[in-house]
């Protein structure tokens, strides 16, 4: 059987698209992240259950019965199966035996069955199942190697013995699911659970599929997609089923407090409604198994929608904030694991809202990589004279707000406005230069403003504050048009640096006549008491506005100085309004540099563009793959023809391509993967190439 996973595409933390080749003859593909549904024989009576999941993607059978021929092939032939048989590995080595033609086709996988009696053992009783689990494992997967199968990883709460599993996942090809049995029945143990995620994610193959099962709810499948599984198995949802529980997502509701039901599914509309009462009714059962597996269902297919179309990361906030466990497993993860979790998670979304929930918020991956990126990236333009501290606005980009336009009323009523560095602070993304406010987050975040600032908050923006502010001389003049809430970061940055704050008279608003007239005044009084090192006239191709822009843009991409080094001539730029895209040329020579896109705000580099970034090809140490030939044909990069990349490498980001001597740019791309999935895979999409 012919049966691989590969990544379509990365999304923020773990979580991933995927699919699973079954047949590329039969162009017999499962998306992924996916639920898997139990076949049972009183789920299959049911003609609700055969008319609600006949189409669907992925099914576990349990009993040899399900094997048969007519069922599989016919039926359900363009469905996939994951044979999980319940008994014991010998029986399960008599099934292989017997059914090995069968186990052999496109669409169906068997689980190497670890069932043991309890699962409350201690280690050294764990330790000897475990080995003799993986000693009988190794001899099937040595028989069959035609054959591709899962492996069970269970742990009994001992992470230390996940070790022993990973040799044998390094060793056999066959191997293709990573079956975590049971590592997410108990949640309050989050931070051994994160540990193990990382520890697959970043030492294993990243084309193996990553399965949960267990005592898995449908309200914690958000987070457990976060985490980059791939498919959930849904069998413990007809133990609660059995036990009179309902699921309506937020809650495990016990049958018997229900009056009204929430849900109009094929369940509820039948006779759900009429039998709640029966305490002991095997319909009652059946149709709320059916209940529960279309409601965790239509929660996976809502997950889809979010991680294809959506901010994810703010979906799995929500769904996590009512439980502490989950909402601490979210909070760990940024901060102890941003290291790890950055090379996996884009900085770029296109026309999505960022909406930012609290706390839970200020440290996902994409706005700690941000905020990294600007700290390390940004520079002052040698002719800044002046700085000016604004509040942010609701409506972004920043500079299309009502409050904006009226701050840049009094600005650029100076000739040396150029010459003034614009510097937004906002929460939860801490301090914005001018030039940045097209990128992403910064051209979508949405965050509730009351006024108040609590202190992680004020603490993220004043670091962040401190950090930009160092990079310029001491005695340049900081001109704050700030109010209230703001104060308090000023504060505290001014306890770290030695920089000059003035602050303007607000009346009311900052928004107000009095206000503005009195920013007019300081910045009257202070635009020529600095003396920069360099004339602003020495570098006037690169003083307006959008040219400022795209220089800072192209040093938050690629790097400081990158910009001067692309721009080096000046800039002209041609606006596509119906493309929403700006198209980058040398002022001199004509050469087309890039693109610039209003709904990323990135800029797409062409070759000519990279080319000027690169002094000498062998020293290049970032953003660089290379491939193992001359010439790159295709529209896609595959893992087998790269001999060697950078270890900076983050989906989405922009990629040079080298030729296998490192002497010349032969193409350019997006990442689909990071590098990490480069360090721990042999196979997969790479990069979507461009040019």
């Amino acid at each position: 059987m012919n049966y691989f996973f590969e990544v379509i595409a990365s999304k923020i933390g773990f979580s991933r698209i995927g699919r699973i080749i079954l047949s590329k003859q039969r162009k017999l593909y499962i998306k992924t992240p996916n639920i898997i549904i139990p076949v049972k024989s009183s789920l299959m009576k049911q003609f609700n259950f055969v008319q609600e999941f006949e189409n669907h993607d992925l099914f576990t059978i349990s009993k040899e019965f399900f094997l048969k021929v007519a069922f599989i092939r016919e039926k359900f032939r363009n469905n996939g199966f994951i044979f999980t048989y319940p008994g014991n590995i010998q029986k399960f080595e008599e099934i292989l035996i017997k059914n090995r033609n069968l186990l052999s086709k496109d669409n169906i996988i068997s689980l190497i069955p670890f069932n043991i009696p309890t699962t409350s053992i201690n280690k050294e009783f764990a330790l000897n199942e475990i080995k003799n689990y993986l000693f009988k494992a190794q001899k099937i997967l040595d028989e069959y190697p035609d054959l591709n199968f899962g492996i069970s990883i269970r742990l009994f709460d001992y992470l230390e013995l996940l070790e022993l599993y990973l040799p044998i996942v390094r060793e056999f090809e066959n191997i293709k699911i990573l079956n975590l049995s049971g590592f997410f029945d108990n949640f309050s143990n989050y931070r051994n659970i994160l540990k193990g995620i990382v520890k697959i994610k970043t030492e294993l193959d990243n084309n193996l599929i990553i399965m949960a099962s267990g005592r898995i709810i449908p309200k914690c499948y958000p987070l457990l997609v976060y985490l980059g599984i791939d498919l959930i198995d849904s069998s413990y949802l007809l133990f609660l089923s059995a036990e009179n529980f309902y699921d309506t997502i937020e809650y495990l509701l016990p049958i018997y407090k229900l009056k009204y039901l929430p849900c109009s599914c094929l369940a509820c509309k039948a006779n759900l409604t009429e039998i709640l009462e029966n305490k002991y009714s095997t319909e009652k059962i059946d149709l709320l198994s059916l209940h529960n597996l279309i409601t965790a269902n239509n929660h996976m297919n809502k997950i889809k929608q979010y991680l294809k179309f959506e901010d994810f990361r703010t979906f799995v906030e929500k769904s996590s904030f009512d439980d502490t466990n989950l909402i601490s497993m979210l909070k760990v993860l940024d901060k102890e694991y941003f290291d790890i979790i950055k090379y996996e998670t884009p900085i770029k979304q296109k026309s999505k809202i960022i909406r930012c929930l609290g706390p839970s918020s200020y440290y996902r991956p994409d706005f700690q990589q941000f905020r990294e990126k600007v700290v390390n990236n940004f520079e002052p333009e040698p002719w800044t004279r002046l700085i000016i501290l604004l509040p942010c606005s609701a409506k972004k980009p920043y500079s299309e707000s009502k409050s904006h336009k009226r701050f840049y009323s009094i600005i650029r009523k100076f000739p040396e406005f150029p010459t003034f560095q614009e510097i937004i602070l906002t929460s939860p993304l801490g301090c914005i230069p001018r030039q940045l406010e097209n990128i992403y987050p910064v051209n979508s975040y949405d965050i509730s403003v009351t006024g108040e600032w609590d202190s992680e908050e004020i603490k993220i923006a004043s670091e962040m504050l401190v950090k930009i502010i160092k990079k310029y001389e001491p005695n340049i003049p900081i001109i704050c048009h700030l109010k209230n809430e703001y104060y308090e970061i000023i504060k505290k940055a001014t306890l770290k640096i030695p920089h000059k704050f003035i602050f303007t008279d607000i009346y009311d608003k900052v928004t107000s006549t009095k206000s503005l007239q009195s920013l007019q005044e300081l910045i009257s009084e202070y635009q020529h008491k600095y003396e920069p090192k360099e004339s602003r006239l020495k570098f006037e191709n690169y003083s307006k506005s959008w040219t400022r822009k795209f220089i800072k843009i192209l040093d938050y991409q690629f790097g400081p100085r990158a910009g001067m080094k692309i721009i080096s001539n000046g800039l002209k730029s041609i606006r596509n309004r119906s493309a929403e895209e700006i198209g980058l040329k040398d002022l001199k020579t004509q050469e087309k540099l890039g693109v610039f896109n209003y709904l990323t705000g990135q800029i797409k580099l062409t070759t000519q563009g990279l080319e000027r970034l690169v002094y000498s090809y062998d020293q290049m140490k970032a953003n660089y793959i290379v491939f193992d030939g001359d010439q790159i044909q295709g529209n896609t990069l595959f893992r087998t023809g790269i001999s060697d990349y950078s270890l900076d490498l983050i989906p989405s980001n922009q990629v040079v391509i080298l030729d296998k001597n490192k002497r010349k740019i032969i193409g350019c791309g997006e990442l689909i993967v990071g590098s990490n999935f480069l360090k721990n895979s042999k196979s997969g999409r790479i990069v979507k190439i461009y040019e």
